[in-house]
């Protein structure tokens, strides 16, 4: 079975929404019984390179269409966006119909592709999987994903609240969690102090790490970061708080939250970095922490979990469903008691002292990444293909 992965990412990009659909089509790939191949309306850049950023170790079939260009200066005006999406959606539509005598099956996670999800299975009777990531408070683009479920064939679902609330309208629909730890990103015969000189960062002062949006989503929400800034009035002196991932200088308000709460000597906040780097400063940190969104809207399940569960590092996380689908209280991860400053202080503290409770969990989250692989999301999801009816 070929499956045709559509979408309009550009190959260049580093942003999490392109690992984990490239790491899925690599997944499905590397299953028996199913080829697949990956193609973009974006323009042309180096596959190899591609693959690199990516960590794709067993190479697919990659297109790419010249029909959109992500890097446009005009992106974010509202002509640009309506040329965009229909540009992609014809130039997808094309590209399926020449090659309906091999695609089987058309896979897409970006609800703007929803007409050309209508006409492959519609007009050319192709089986069409949607993968759901997120309950959009905006009308139009909720409007976009709705009609994208319902389109579909079957839907994959990246935490059980999103089945939940996507349910009444397809039935048949999955839950397969978002992504998984990279094994050869991480090398665990070097110290976290080696880490640290690499990276530059201080030896002598307990580091609390977060790598990951830092900005607001498309939701109007955002991670909330800034209770954990806030926290470190209430913890020891020589406690760091290093954050990356800032894009466009969208970490200037937790800046401003640092200078209000009296610790931006305390705050280090980096720039977005290679995926690749992610996992040296994941194991330069002495404790990871993994806060919910302020909304909790459903979906809202973060990736840097999977990552974390890798590094042989501590978790602290929020108290969300999404994030407790994944993370056990006292098993893998130590869950704050209330989302907001005296809880992550308490809990951050609780870690640090609790040299037992630290052991305790850093073992739980070696057991608990071995449940999440690519490998084994490739096989839930090729299952599920081909055991959907056309």
């Amino acid at each position: 079975m070929k499956i045709a992965f559509i979408s309009r990412v550009n190959l260049e990009s580093t942003r999490t929404n392109v690992y984990n659909f490239s790491k899925t089509c690599e997944a499905i790939n590397a299953t028996k019984g199913f080829q697949t191949v990956f193609v973009t309306t974006d323009q042309k850049k180096d596959t190899t390179a591609f693959f690199d950023r990516m960590g794709i170790h067993a190479p697919f079939e990659v297109v790419t269409l010249a029909a959109t260009d992500t890097t446009n200066s005009r992106g974010g005006s509202m002509w640009h966006e309506i040329i965009a999406f229909s540009s992609a959606n014809l130039h997808l539509a094309e590209y399926l119909f020449k090659k309906r005598k091999e695609i089987d099956a058309v896979y897409f996670r970006d609800e703007s592709l929803f007409l050309v999800a209508h006409f492959a299975r519609g007009f050319l009777n192709k089986k069409v999987f949607f993968e759901i990531h997120s309950v959009y408070e905006k009308k139009l683009r909720q409007f976009k994903n709705t009609f994208s479920v319902w389109v579909s064939n079957g839907v994959v679902a990246i935490s059980s609240g999103l089945k939940r609330h996507y349910q009444r309208i397809n039935k048949n629909i999955i839950v397969s969690l978002c992504s998984a730890a990279e094994e050869s990103w991480f090398d665990h015969s070097k110290s976290k102090e080696e880490f640290r000189k690499e990276l530059h960062l201080p030896l002598d002062t307990y580091i609390i790490g977060y790598i990951g949006v830092v900005g607001i989503n498309p939701n109007n929400d955002y991670y909330e970061i800034d209770d954990v800034i806030r926290s470190l009035k209430s913890l020891s002196k020589d406690t760091l708080f290093v954050i990356g991932g800032e894009l466009n200088q969208n970490g200037e308000w937790l800046r401003t939250v640092a200078k209000e709460a009296g610790v931006s000597d305390r705050v280090l906040i980096l720039p977005w970095m290679e995926r690749k780097m992610v996992s040296k400063y994941l194991q330069a940190f002495d404790v990871h922490v993994i806060p919910k969104r302020k909304k909790d809207l459903v979906g809202d399940s973060p990736a840097k979990m999977f990552p974390s569960l890798a590094s042989k590092r501590p978790i602290v996380a929020g108290r969300a469903e999404s994030i407790q689908e994944v993370l056990t209280d006292g098993y893998d991860a130590h869950i704050v008691k209330t989302n907001e400053p005296h809880g992550w202080a308490q809990a951050l503290s609780e870690v640090r002292e609790n040299s037992a409770l630290t052991e305790t969990i850093v073992r739980g989250a070696e057991i608990t990444k071995t449940k999440y692989t690519w490998e084994k999301r490739g096989e839930n999801i090729g299952d599920f293909i081909k055991n959907t009816n056309a």
